[in-house]
């Protein structure tokens, strides 16, 4: 894809706001540039071909130069973030200033995790990066890379990396990728096998071996795991009762819902909420 720059620049940050249940519409890939961003306000699911992470507001999210990736809501809770693209020559500019171990070793993670005053910090940087970005000048990119430096050295000092779910998909296979972006909107609908093979263009039987052999695992289980991978999200970052996160998320009824994360996780939805909120 065309790199989404300024004719001459090295460089994009943005500042956007977006209504809760924008999704992309395709997915997207940073070919030719690395990417870094901050979220301020929303709950969004970014999964690429290796794996899936919730990320909430006051969370960094770096990107790597050629990873396939797509996003989607998590909650109604509007959607604003501030976002950054480099160019290589930047990275290896910052490489030069930071060492390239911990450029790679930041860029390497999906999601990091940061204390209340580090947030602070961190969102005044992407400010004074937006600040030199929009006021242009013949210094303003060596500014960028210094602040972009001292970014990633906070991330690494100061940053917790959040745990992601693996998902180790074939991305060779757009048709199963495909389905799973569907599935990103559609899983509360619990949709047929029948009904991802239509979309894929295959027979069911056909559909399910590519999709065991693109995830791992069967559809049923599949999307089981996916349900509590989300579940667990809102019982952590909202306080929807257990009957309301089962029937947002197409369980049949709370009782099966807590079935399911049990057997998955070896304890109750209630009892996961307690531990994590007070651990």
């Amino acid at each position: 894809m065309p790199l989404p720059l300024k004719k001459g620049f090295n460089v994009h940050i943005e500042y956007i706001e977006k209504p809760f249940n924008y999704v992309m519409r395709a997915v997207d890939i940073y070919q030719d540039f690395y990417g870094i961003g901050m979220i301020i306000s929303g709950d969004r699911q970014t999964t690429t071909p290796e794996q899936t992470c919730f990320i909430h507001a006051g969370n960094v999210t770096p990107m790597n130069i050629g990873v396939y990736h797509q996003t989607s809501a998590l909650s109604t809770a509007p959607y604003k973030r501030y976002g950054m693209k480099f160019t290589p020559r930047i990275a290896r500019r910052c490489m030069e200033q930071i060492g390239e171990k911990n450029f790679n070793n930041v860029m390497s993670h999906l999601c990091y995790e940061l204390s209340s005053a580090c947030q602070i910090k961190v969102r005044q940087m992407f400010e004074d990066m937006l600040y030199e970005y929009e006021h242009y000048d013949s210094n303003s990119e060596f500014i960028i890379e210094g602040i972009l430096g001292r970014l990633i050295i906070t991330l690494l000092r100061e940053g917790k990396v959040k745990e992601s779910a693996e998902m180790k998909l074939n991305i060779q296979d757009k048709a199963i990728y495909e389905v799973l972006a569907y599935l990103d909107l559609h899983y509360a609908e619990n949709p047929s096998v029948e009904t991802l093979a239509a979309l894929a263009g295959l027979s069911a039987s056909h559909f399910m071996k590519r999709f065991r052999e693109c995830t791992g695992s069967s559809y049923k289980t599949y999307l089981k795991c996916y349900k509590i991978r989300l579940a667990q999200s809102l019982l952590l970052h909202t306080e929807h009762s257990i009957s309301r996160i089962s029937e947002e998320l197409g369980f049949c009824n709370s009782n099966y819902f807590c079935n399911v994360f049990h057997e998955i996780y070896g304890k109750s939805p209630r009892a996961f909420r307690k531990e994590h909120r007070h651990s």
